[in-house]
């Protein structure tokens, strides 16, 4: 991932934010987590994973959607730990599904994703955009066999971001599926530029790390965290983060001497609240549009 900031602009402060079309509430806090109880022996109803093959039978069918949380093997500097992408999306994926108690399911995530500009730094693990198509359709298709129709990938890393188009498109339209994907950076924007505090950020940043220390604290390496020593001599059509840019393939190495973006030591769990509060009420607002609406109608 990385992403500009661009002219700051402070909007009045939210808790939350609801995306320009559709408004999801699924009222307080504290109703939701009654809401979604838990069934003997499965540790969360809308668990694909942990529930039985007796359990899922008789709920799935066309009116779910399946959340495919896909993500990132990738290093993320000193800051993260190398999984973060994946359980980002993972976590996300739950949390979506918990706001839409009965008509979502969560698959388990793919922990790889397409990181060859990462390949300089130890412990990346990439696959390519064939290998990514070819296991994410057999995993859709395996799903839809037993009713499923629509699905929904929550994505983490913005490198599947291309792939993700390519994928969701040939389910549409070749395999007749309803598919589409979603990804935090984007559903957040306008709140993730009132916490950004560098111009340049996006990966294993203080928004990253303020995500992390949400969903997967435990990947937060709080005594390391350093800031993105970053490389500026990027040449006339190399920046890929103008707003004019050309798309120049650029190893990250040629980006950042330490793997990082940003400031992950400005980072704050009270940031990353809000930006996954608001990313998970508008792809939640979408998924429910997304499986209760006939695209034909």
């Amino acid at each position: 991932m990385g992403l500009r900031r661009g002219p700051h602009r402070r909007d009045p402060p939210v808790a939350r934010r609801a995306g320009p079309a559709v408004a999801l509430r699924a009222g307080s806090g504290a109703r939701r987590r009654r809401a979604t109880g838990r069934r003997p022996g499965v540790s969360a109803p809308f668990d694909l994973s942990a529930a039985s093959s007796a359990e899922l039978a008789p709920t799935l069918g066309e009116g779910q959607v399946i959340l495919l949380p896909v993500g990132a093997t990738e290093q993320h500097g000193p800051n993260l730990g190398l999984g973060i992408d994946y359980r980002i999306a993972d976590g996300l994926a739950h949390r979506i599904a918990e706001r839409l108690y009965g008509l979502a399911l969560v698959a388990p995530p793919l922990p790889f994703g397409l990181s060859a500009h990462h390949m300089a730094f130890p412990g990346t693990i990439s696959i390519g955009s064939d290998a990514f198509q070819a296991v994410m359709t057999d995993v859709v298709r395996s799903l839809a066999r037993h009713g499923p129709r629509h699905f929904l990938f929550v994505n983490g890393h913005m490198g599947n971001q291309a792939v993700l188009s390519v994928l969701t498109t040939r389910l549409e339209f070749e395999d007749g599926l309803r598919a589409a994907s979603a990804f935090y950076l984007a559903q957040a924007r306008d709140v993730i530029q009132e916490h950004a505090v560098t111009d340049r950020w996006g990966h294993a940043c203080e928004i990253e790390t303020s995500v992390a220390m949400v969903l997967a604290p435990e990947l937060v390496h709080t005594d390391a965290l350093e800031a993105g020593d970053l490389i500026e001599e990027y040449g006339p059509y190399e920046d890929n983060y103008q707003p004019h840019a050309l798309q120049v393939p650029k190893s990250f190495a040629a980006r950042t001497r330490n793997g990082a973006f940003g400031d992950a030591r400005r980072a704050n769990r009270g940031a990353g609240e809000e930006i996954v509060e608001t990313a998970v009420d508008r792809i939640a607002a979408f998924a429910r549009h997304f499986v209760t609406t006939d695209p034909n109608a």
